[in-house]
């Protein structure tokens, strides 16, 4: 092949090597050569002759797609107008089938979550949400694990300095204590009058005393009654099942124990710490969940008492049930007392016409008098075990 060189001069081409530049193929445009332009009303007729035919081509295809269906539709009607009465039934069936099922598939899933109320749904997501911050938290808490040791030590310190400068008191309770020895009523309960004096207060017959940080005695419609609380650093710190801080999840045992202590016929003390074991060894409690709800009378039964379910729940009854010797065992819901589940004791009829409470979460809610209404109104709505409202008597 010859081709044409600007020079005039003429070259045979190998087909590898040629100045491209330099080439020109005669009459063709891609080899240099020129080609006649369009003016602009024949291009601005091509442009429109081919938006026309993208159109129609899009119309046939949106005709062809509507024909599909109306002969999609035209035979699925001929099929129903032609259905037999067994294919009918068989239909029927099919439908009430996936029906059935997907409600038992959604009560499954909601059984599965939790099995009682939406308020138990509730305390569980709460508990799982801060199962998850924990585990995503722990280097956080780590490091205030740390930190709260070194504050531990530095208050140890302090406590150290101040029970130096307090052994004369101390001195002094000690030497009340053992002259008083042969006195009957000698107790482990003291008190401090505003001059410094200390002296015991006597304890009554039926309790056994326990070594508390409150030391308080409470009027109940069954006696006197010794409180306990769960923040009480004998026992707050105490691990339930080996996991379960008792300050913030005993409130059931520290309840059965306030109750067994004070109330049931026992030869030795009874206090949180022997409760929440017997929880564990019985399969009352739930680790990362706190007591089952039977806690409260399978407990004190076992301890020699008589707790009954309480299925008239209304002020009138609370108010007859304390008038007659009894004492309630409550289940708390969200309100006042709780933001979760919470066991609370009613322990006696209040002179403005409420109740008085022993709450083993906070000392101060022991000693004010809460309208009957109130509790009553904010009690967890669970019903298992008899809960929530238990009466308890002696046996």
């Amino acid at each position: 092949m010859t081709y044409q060189t600007s020079a005039n001069r003429r070259k045979a081409w190998d087909g590898i090597n040629y100045e491209r530049k330099d080439a020109r193929v005669a009459g063709s445009i891609a080899a240099g050569g020129s080609a006649t332009s369009k003016s602009f009303k024949e291009q601005l007729s091509l442009w429109h002759r081919t938006r026309m035919e993208i159109s129609d081509s899009i119309s046939d295809d949106l005709a062809d797609i509507q024909s599909y269906f109306a002969e999609q539709r035209a035979e699925n009607r001929y099929l129903r107008e032609h259905l037999t009465t067994e294919e009918l039934i068989i239909g029927y069936i099919i439908r009430i089938g996936i029906l059935i099922s997907a409600l038992v598939l959604s009560f499954s899933i909601a059984y599965l979550i939790h099995p009682y109320t939406a308020q138990d749904v509730y305390d569980t997501g709460q508990k799982s949400a801060s199962t998850v911050y924990d585990t995503l938290y722990m280097p956080v808490d780590a490091y205030c694990e740390y930190k709260a040791r070194k504050a531990a030590i530095e208050a140890a310190r302090i406590a150290l300095v101040v029970q130096r400068h307090s052994d004369s008191k101390a001195h002094t309770l000690l030497e009340w204590h053992d002259t008083n020895s042969e006195i009957i009523d000698n107790s482990k309960l003291y008190e401090e009058n505003s001059n410094d004096v200390i002296s015991g207060v006597a304890l009554p017959d039926i309790i056994h005393y326990v070594y508390n940080d409150y030391n308080r005695i409470l009027d109940t419609a069954m006696g006197a009654m010794l409180y306990f609380s769960q923040g009480d650093s004998h026992w707050k710190e105490y691990r339930i099942a080996g996991a379960d801080r008792m300050g913030g999840y005993g409130c059931g045992p520290v309840a059965v124990a306030m109750l067994a202590n004070s109330f049931a016929d026992s030869d030795s003390p009874i206090t949180p710490i022997d409760v929440a074991e017997w929880a564990v060894d019985n399969k009352e409690y739930a680790v990362h969940g706190g007591s089952y709800h039977s806690l409260i009378p399978n407990a004190l039964a076992h301890y020699g008492l008589s707790c009954t379910s309480v299925e008239e729940r209304t002020p009138e009854k609370v108010h007859e049930l304390l008038s007659t010797g009894h004492v309630l065992v409550a289940l708390m819901g969200r309100g006042a007392l709780t933001d979760v589940g919470h066991f609370v004791i009613i322990t006696e009829n209040a002179p403005d016409g409420g109740v008085m409470i022993a709450d083993p979460a906070k000392i101060g809610n022991s000693e004010t008098s809460w309208p009957t209404e109130l509790i009553v109104k904010e009690l967890k709505a669970s019903y298992d075990a008899g809960g929530p409202l238990w009466a308890v008597s002696y046996d």
